[in-house]
């Protein structure tokens, strides 16, 4: 507990100093001085998914999954916090808290963070912690990079390289490379994802139903009994997003 407690202070003091460092580099003029504080914003959704799959990896035995989350921010920060549940249980069995600082160079998004995760109903998984760093670029195949370091219970390193395109009609493809290094004693390329989605607005809600086809081979670590199936996924997301509030509150 005091060393979770301790990567909570060690994460949130990385995000201030970084933010400093940012506000430091960037001096405001007179006239952002005295703008308006940033405003909160949130955001809630419920992706159901044929199963849960982690790079590839069948985390649900195959089972159907309703995964909520609640994202809060202001200004460059959100707070994220999500949870896998699944039916046929009827229980929870992961749990994640995240912390992230946004920042944005031109076409460059550079996100880095700092994620608790916690696996309850499952018993010999014990929770872990994560130094994340996300970075993507807004030009042609919006090419993105996912890094998460565990420092906890994983003790390696995991990535997500992903790009995609903006199709007719709403539709979008892409394609994600998974990698561990040494990521519960696992090295090498789990699975690799191609994906088309939808993203339509129905009143108050945003519908994005998408499949996937999970393609495999034996490589590193993943082989023999180590090796990863190639599966289909099918997942359905609601996003409900609450309009910005007023940093102030009024008489």
């Amino acid at each position: 507990m005091q060393a979770r407690r301790s990567g909570y202070a060690l994460a949130l003091a990385a995000l201030l100093s970084c933010r400093a460092a940012l506000a430091m580099a960037q001096a405001p003029t007179d006239s952002t001085a005295q703008s308006a504080p940033p405003a909160w914003s949130a955001s809630g959704d419920v992706t159901f998914a044929s199963r849960y799959l982690f790079q590839g990896l069948d985390y649900s035995e195959g089972r159907s999954v309703l995964q909520p989350e609640l994202v809060v921010g202001r200004g460059p920060f959100s707070f994220t916090a999500w949870a896998n549940y699944r039916p046929d249980a009827g229980q929870l069995d992961e749990i994640d808290l995240a912390l992230k600082m946004s920042h944005t160079w031109g076409k460059a998004t550079i996100s880095p963070g700092y994620t608790a995760l916690n696996y309850p109903n499952r018993p010999g998984w014990t929770p872990s912690q994560e130094l994340v760093l996300d970075s993507e670029l807004d030009t042609r195949l919006h090419p993105s990079l996912s890094l998460h370091f565990d420092v906890d219970s994983g003790k390696g390193l995991y990535a997500t390289l992903g790009a995609s395109q903006e199709l007719p009609r709403a539709v979008t493809a892409g394609v994600n490379l998974f990698y561990q290094d040494h990521y519960y004693g696992l090295t090498g390329v789990p699975a690799a994802e191609l994906k088309v989605s939808g993203a339509w607005s129905l009143g108050a809600f945003s519908w994005t139903p998408s499949i996937s086809r999970i393609v495999t081979w034996h490589n590193g670590n993943f082989r023999d009994a180590d090796a990863v199936a190639s599966t289909w996924l099918f997942a359905l997301n609601m996003t409900r997003a609450a309009g910005p509030t007023s940093g102030e509150s009024g008489d």
